[in-house]
């Protein structure tokens, strides 16, 4: 008989629910990540799968991000060591 926590484990695995707390978490941490002065424009609004969907409000910020969204990108993905995230798109 195996014990009800085993069990629980065993069905997060198999719907991935840890690959979407691991996503969502890195949303929280999303001023940290892209900083204080471009986050103030530039927001996370969810994610489709690995792909994590952003609101630019500002044209500059916009120009901005472009220029840094590999490194962004690098930032998301390091803070798991995962690639949670394979590209990013504007809403």
């Amino acid at each position: 008989m195996r014990k009800i926590d085993s069990l629980i484990h065993d069905v997060l695995d198999n719907f991935q629910l840890d690959e979407y707390q691991k996503r969502n978490r890195v949303m929280l941490l999303w001023e940290n990540i892209i900083g204080e002065e471009l986050a103030a424009f530039v927001r996370p609004v969810g994610f489709e799968g690995s792909v994590l969907l952003l609101k630019i409000i500002h044209p500059a910020a916009s120009m901005e991000f472009r220029l840094r969204k590999k490194e962004v990108l690098l930032k998301l993905n390091s803070v798991w060591n995962e690639d949670l995230f394979t590209d990013i798109r504007t809403v």
